[in-house]
């Protein structure tokens, strides 16, 4: 599979009062995956894809969450093992891409996808905001990290 995998640690406070990892903190830790795969290239592998859909010019492109959709499948318990982010590229667009995801508890015997998530992401002009077409650099950059699609369940 063609996937990039970030190891995060669990924080203390990610905990909610029924002493489970708390929903939101999913979301952080997609924010995370995101931000080491595409901007820091700070996963295990480094993918190619930093810095060619987001910018440091602020008049360069820049990376939005049009929208995302996480499905929870087990408790994830705080544990002193970092959780497993893998990361793919389902689906690429004119102007946007979607980054799947599922996240494995580490401290689990074996394999355990506590969740699995689909960020529609659009790459936007810096100072317009408006969509902007992939470079072909950007769409040769991510062809290594394209695995199938997920197929979530639809609320």
């Amino acid at each position: 599979m063609a996937r990039a995998h970030i190891d995060m640690e669990l924080r203390w406070g990610d905990q909610d009062a029924y002493g489970h990892v708390n929903n939101v903190a999913f979301a952080r830790f997609l924010e995370e995956a995101r931000v080491r795969t595409f901007w820091l290239g700070s996963g295990r592998e480094r993918t190619g894809m930093e810095r060619h859909f987001r910018s440091d010019d602020p008049s360069g492109p820049k990376m939005l969450v049009a929208s995302q959709q996480i499905e929870y499948l087990r408790v994830l318990e705080y544990s002193d093992r970092p959780i497993l982010v893998e990361l793919w590229i389902g689906k690429l667009g004119g102007s946007s891409l979607e980054v799947h995801y599922e996240i494995v508890d580490g401290a689990a015997s074996g394999r355990s996808v506590v969740a699995r998530a689909v960020s529609h992401i659009v790459i936007v002009d810096g100072e317009t905001l408006r969509p902007i077409r992939l470079s072909d650099a950007g769409r040769a950059s991510v062809a290594e990290w394209m695995d199938a699609p997920l197929e979530l369940r639809r609320p």
